[in-house]
């Protein structure tokens, strides 16, 4: 499994927004801290989550979804564990490249 889990905080036009990148060498769930969670619940629409799958093949591909803390189902596991089921049906359709 290749995991990747970064965060980034940007601030564009006075505003802030945040994002987590998470990839996965195949296609599966992915796993955010409780930090991860928790910044997600406080920036909520300013917070996005990207996540790459197959990112171990010459043709990885990206989705995102925007205030995932609102979105998607999360099961507790020291951190949330994000079924990929979830991902899919709240990323932004315009963005899947795939």
């Amino acid at each position: 499994m290749c995991v990747l889990g970064l965060f980034h905080i940007h601030r564009k036009h006075r505003a802030l927004h945040a994002a987590e990148v998470k990839g996965r060498a195949g296609v599966g769930d992915i796993e955010l801290t409780e930090n991860g969670w928790s910044r997600a619940c406080n920036y909520r629409e300013r917070y996005w989550l990207y996540v790459v799958y197959d990112c171990a093949t010459p043709s990885p591909w990206l989705l995102r979804v925007q205030d995932p803390f609102y979105k998607l189902v999360a099961t507790a596991k020291g951190g949330v564990i994000v079924d990929e089921k979830e991902i899919f049906s709240q990323a932004e359709a315009n963005y899947d490249e795939r």
